[in-house]
């Protein structure tokens, strides 16, 4: 006989609202874990910013051109799909890496242009870029196919 599964629409208010600030907390938590490892990175790099609102605007705004970005580098990887089917694998990864290092880079160095409050190096927006493509391509990731 099989346990029949709880649903949310079957809790009671009090069991409801530790159900939402739990994942709402969590969800708070991994926002002010990313924010606050990127801050760091940008103290490492030696980046200028005059207050932390700034630096947030700096924030949406990469991630509002990165939608962009990803756009493009979709658009990029569809156009060119079977000239990268017919290369060799190490050579398709190398095209796409150089690809999507450019339309960040691209994307960083926007941003601090139309944002005064915000003063990244070029090697400082190229470190960045690297160190974030680096991180994208270790992470791990359960990518099963149906």
């Amino acid at each position: 006989m099989k346990e029949q599964e709880e649903r949310f629409s079957n809790l009671n208010i009090k069991e409801k609202i530790i159900v939402i600030s739990s994942i709402g907390l969590l969800i708070l938590l991994a926002f002010a874990f990313i924010f606050f490892v990127s801050v760091g990175v940008f103290h490492l790099t030696g980046v200028e910013y005059t207050s932390r609102t700034a630096l947030l605007l700096f924030f949406i705004l990469v991630t509002v051109l990165d939608l962009f970005g990803s756009f493009g580098i979709k658009l990029c990887t569809l156009f060119f799909s079977s000239t990268l089917n017919s290369m060799p694998t190490w050579l398709s990864f190398l095209l796409l890496a150089i690809l999507q290092i450019s339309f960040d880079w691209i994307t960083f160095h926007i941003a601090d242009e139309w944002m005064n409050d915000v003063n990244i190096s070029n090697t400082a927006e190229l470190l960045i870029v690297l160190f974030f493509f680096i991180l994208d391509k270790i992470w791990i990731t359960d990518k099963k196919k149906k």
